[in-house]
């Protein structure tokens, strides 16, 4: 299975997500593949921390860009029970060869205004992307949410208004566990102190991604 982390806003915590998603994949025992297709090279700065830290990552890390996504990917299908392609934050060749690939594409939003205003983008980039792909699914999701408020409930209703892009009902807020994690390469789950509340929302949301 093919999955793509991305969107049209930076910021939004989307390499989060995606190596939080490679960590959880690889843990439960499945051959992980992480393709890095995003200029700032961020999921390939996490698995080098998490080599470092642990000595090994538990699954492989390669950088792919653009074209090369295309030919490259369909070889490595047939290899890994899971690829998991962090695409960026805005609409690039590369994020479009990742959609025209997958069976699942995942956009990570904020819930923020100006962040929940380029919907109506990514459902585009979408519809241009997966000419071919019939079998592509789409979900979205809210990262970075507000520990209270009404924010994150609001935001929701808002994304729940896609024909195009299924609402995944869990929100992950803000915590310091994931950027604490994330700066050693490890996942929520590994680091210590843990935090119940951070590991949670995480596999809430995983969850839900991999059985819809």
């Amino acid at each position: 299975m093919i999955i793509t982390i991305g969107g049209q806003k930076g910021g939004t915590g989307k390499t989060t997500i995606a190596t939080e998603l490679v960590v959880h994949l690889s843990s439960k025992g499945h051959n992980v593949l992480l393709i890095d297709a995003d200029d700032q090279g961020t999921a390939t700065d996490f698995s080098d921390s998490r080599a470092e830290s642990l000595g090994e990552t538990g699954y492989t890390t390669i950088q792919l860009r653009e074209k090369t996504l295309s030919t490259e990917v369909p070889k490595f299908s047939g290899i890994y029970d899971y690829i998991v392609i962090d695409a960026g934050g805005f609409d690039s060749i590369s994020q479009r060869y990742a959609i025209s690939l997958s069976d699942k594409y995942l956009v990570v939003f904020k819930p923020e205004s100006f962040a929940l205003w380029t919907t109506g983008q990514v459902e585009e980039m979408i519809s241009l992307s997966s000419t071919g792909n019939s079998h592509l699914k789409c979900y979205s999701c809210l990262n970075m949410g507000w520990p209270s408020g009404q924010d994150n409930e609001d935001s929701a209703t808002l994304l729940q208004e896609s024909s195009l892009i299924e609402f995944l009902p869990a929100v992950i807020v803000r915590r310091k566990a994931f950027t604490d994690a994330g700066g050693s390469g490890l996942s929520v789950h590994e680091r210590k102190p843990k935090d119940e509340k951070a590991q949670q929302e995480i596999v809430n949301l995983l969850e839900l991604l991999l059985e819809a």
